[in-house]
């Protein structure tokens, strides 16, 4: 299976926090393109990759298979919510840090038919995982106006929410809105276009986050996270927009204040000029990173 260059955000600080060495045990669970694995496999670590992606995984597979780690390496076709808390028997012990990578990867978005963006047209799909039974076309198509409002004003923050869920309600009556084109030229057609970013970008942002329930994923996988650590094991958690950033600093403020973690980083870790020069995608991440003591 061929698969594109990839370069894993902030892997630098990744590794640096996460200090791998032989011996130690670490769980991907947003594996991706496996570049952030692959640099814990090199330092002579071992790692369980989680990826509810089943052809991102097989990437991954590949990846770590030609560069000769594949024994070192566990791959797992979960969510990780679902992966840490019902494969008990795969992740029981104690690992020596995890890391979570969210959001979307740059091969959902390059890959026209999994209809994760406007830049192609294609079915409205959205799902991470093939095996889930809503699409993003289904939530278009089937939400009633309020609903649509309170969708794209919660996980987009969209300003213009009432008016594109009023244009989505008029639209369908006449034709289904089932492609990606579709959607985003109604978008247009609705609120204009103008410099920035693309008037779609926020509606899309929301429907992939309500297909994938992608934060009732974060807000699960933290706590259950701990209990797969040992003490003094480190948590990495890389966000790219507010809403994920947000559950992430509350949820280490609650763990602090409980005892269970030591923040490591004051506030967030941006990547440095260099990078993002090199890598657009990593000019929106944020890093934070915190230790089990408890």
């Amino acid at each position: 299976m061929p698969y594109p260059l990839h370069t894993p955000v902030m892997l630098d600080e990744v590794i640096h926090y996460l200090d791998p060495t032989a011996g130690k045990r670490f769980i991907d669970a947003t594996l991706g393109y496996a570049g952030h694995a692959l640099g814990l496999l090199k330092a002579g670590a071992e790692v369980v990759g989680i990826d509810r992606d089943i052809d991102l995984l097989n990437i991954a597979i590949e990846r770590v298979t030609k560069e000769g780690f594949i024994k070192s390496f566990t791959p797992v076709n979960y969510a990780f919510s679902e992966a840490l808390d019902k494969d008990k028997n795969l992740l029981e012990g104690k690992f020596d840090g995890i890391l979570f990578d969210l959001g979307v990867s740059s091969y959902q978005l390059d890959t026209p038919e999994r209809g994760f963006s406007f830049r192609y047209d294609a079915p409205l799909d959205m799902r991470m995982d093939k095996r889930l039974g809503v699409t993003a076309a289904d939530l278009v198509g089937g939400l009633g106006k309020n609903e649509l409002v309170e969708l794209f004003e919660t996980l987009g923050e969209e300003g213009n929410a009432k008016r594109i869920a009023g244009a989505i309600c008029s639209e369908r009556l006449i034709r289904k809105i089932e492609t990606t084109e579709h959607l985003a030229n109604l978008i247009i057609q609705t609120v204009g276009r103008s410099r920035g970013i693309h008037p779609a970008t926020k509606v899309f942002q929301a429907l992939r986050m309500a297909v994938n329930s992608e934060r009732l994923e974060l807000k699960a996988a933290l706590p259950s996270a701990l209990s797969y650590l040992k003490k003094d094991a480190i948590i990495c958690v890389i966000s790219f927009h507010s809403l994920e950033d947000r559950i992430v600093k509350n949820w280490m403020n609650d763990a602090e204040s409980a005892g269970q973690i030591e923040i490591i980083t004051s506030g967030v870790i941006e990547a440095g000029t260099t990078e993002v020069a090199k890598n657009p995608r990593s000019r929106s991440a944020k890093l934070r990173v915190a230790k089990r003591i408890l």
